[in-house]
């Protein structure tokens, strides 16, 4: 019986991906911690969100692409070369001001735990798949 679910499911996700061309997908890269206490939900909320089949105004389906990586200290050195889309970090960690110069003067977002920050260079349909993404997990994901 698991087996035949198992096969149903990866049959859907084929007929369903085939359907879908490139240009009708926007990824949104999203860069957060793997060993804070918010991530579990977090994870959880991601599977709820790509059950949705989000789409942004252009019509394009959203799909979430979690960088959580080995090292939550060198993803963030990173930033400033490769800025994700999202940042979701533990708000009781201080931000290195390399990280704080790429982000938005703006208050964070506190989700799930976590306090979500949008980078000043996202414009566009990137804004918008991160602001879709939010508004999501705030009525999907309880902060405890």
């Amino acid at each position: 019986m698991f087996r035949l679910r198992i096969v149903c499911l990866v049959l859907v996700c084929c007929v369903s991906c085939g359907r879908r061309q490139l240009h009708d997908v926007f990824v949104l890269h999203i860069l957060r911690d793997p060993a804070a206490q918010f991530a579990g939900r977090l994870r959880q909320a991601d599977l709820q969100f790509g059950r949705t089949s989000a789409r942004l105004a252009s019509g394009k389906y959203v799909i979430v692409a979690t960088n959580e990586g080995n090292s939550y200290a060198d993803l963030l050195g990173r930033i400033a070369k490769v800025p994700p889309s999202l940042l979701i970090v533990d708000p009781r960690e201080p931000l290195s001001a390399e990280v704080v110069s790429q982000l938005r003067p703006e208050p964070p977002k506190l989700i799930c735990g976590g306090a979500a920050y949008i980078p000043d260079k996202a414009s566009g349909e990137e804004r918008e798949a991160a602001e879709l993404y939010l508004r999501f997990l705030e009525g999907h994901c309880e902060a405890h």
